[in-house]
C-alpha cells in the first residue's frame, strides 16, 4: 500500500487525518445477487491533501524522495508492481478531452491521483464500465484500492459524480459489489484471492451500478483502481 494509507508514514505532507476504519463482513444480496458478496470497504485511507501548503511541505520532506511528486502513488520503492502487470484498459465510454487534460482509461491505472477516467455517456454514468486485461503470469490480487471521484481538487471531487457503487466482474462471472463511502480518501476493500487461469490472461471490469452526484457536473469519474497481493516477494 502506499502513503495515504498509513498515517505513521507520511510526515508533514498530509496536515488532516481521520478515524473512518471499519470492516464489514461479506453478505449476500437480494434482488438477484444472490452468492454474490456486497462490500463495504476494510479501511479507508487518511483524507487527501493536495493543497499547495501541502505540496510544499511533501517536497520538503526528504522521506518522499522516492515520489516524483505528492501525486505519485507508489513512487520507487517495493510495491506489489515489482511483479504486477497491465496488459490493457479499456471503458465503454470517455469524456473528450479538456484543454491539456484527458480523461482516458489508462488514467484508471497510472497510479497517479491527478487524473481520472470520466465516462463520457448521457446521464450519470451508470452502466459505464472500465475493464482491466492482466497478463497470464501476473501475482495473486487479494486487495483492491479505489479512488473514486477527481481527487485532484477538492472542488474538481465535489462537482463531479463518483461511484457509490461498483459491481465487479473477474473473466465475466460477477464477483461482488463493492459500495463505496462518499469520502475524500482512498477505500481498500478484501476480495479474496483474484489470479490468472493457468496460460490465460485475466480480465476484471468494474461496471457503474449507482452513484454520487456531483454538485455541477454528472460525469462520473474514477482516479484509480489499483491493486495489493501476494506472491511477489
Amino acid at each position: 500500500m502506499n502513503r495515504f494509507c498509513f498515517a505513521a508514514v507520511i510526515g508533514a505532507a498530509l496536515l488532516i487525518s481521520t478515524a473512518i476504519s471499519a470492516k464489514t463482513p461479506a453478505k449476500k444480496g437480494p434482488n438477484g445477487t444472490a452468492n454474490v458478496p456486497e462490500l463495504s470497504p476494510a479501511s479507508v485511507g487518511t483524507i487527501f491533501d493536495f493543497s499547495p501548503e501541502a505540496q510544499k511541505a511533501f517536497k520538503e520532506n526528504p522521506d518522499n524522495e522516492v515520489y516524483a511528486d505528492i501525486f505519485d502513488i507508489v513512487g520507487q520503492g517495493c510495491s506489489f508492481y515489482c511483479g504486477c502487470n497491465i496488459g490493457t484498459i479499456k471503458a465503454s465510454s470517455t469524456l473528450h478531452q479538456q484543454g491539456k487534460r484527458n480523461y482516458r482509461a489508462s488514467n484508471v491505472h497510472d497510479l497517479n491521483y491527478e487524473t481520472a477516467w470520466v465516462e463520457g455517456a448521457a446521464g450519470n454514468g451508470v452502466g459505464e464500465w472500465v475493464e482491466y486485461t492482466l497478463p497470464a503470469d501476473n501475482p495473486t490480487i487479494t486487495e483492491i484500492c479505489v479512488v473514486s471521484g477527481y481527487v485532484r481538487t477538492k472542488k474538481a471531487w465535489e462537482e463531479n459524480s463518483r461511484p457509490a457503487v461498483l459491481e465487479m466482474l473477474v473473466d465475466g462471472k460477477r464477483k461482488a459489489m463493492l459500495y463505496l463511502k462518499n469520502v475524500y480518501a482512498e477505500q481498500w476493500f478484501e476480495v479474496g484471492e483474484i489470479k490468472p487461469k493457468k496460460g490465460k490472461d485475466l480480465k476484471i471490469k468494474f461496471v457503474i451500478r449507482d452513484v454520487y452526484p456531483g454538485t455541477k457536473y454528472t460525469d462520473t469519474a474514477i482516479s484509480e483502481i489499483y491493486f495489493n497481493g501476494i506472491g511477489v516477494h
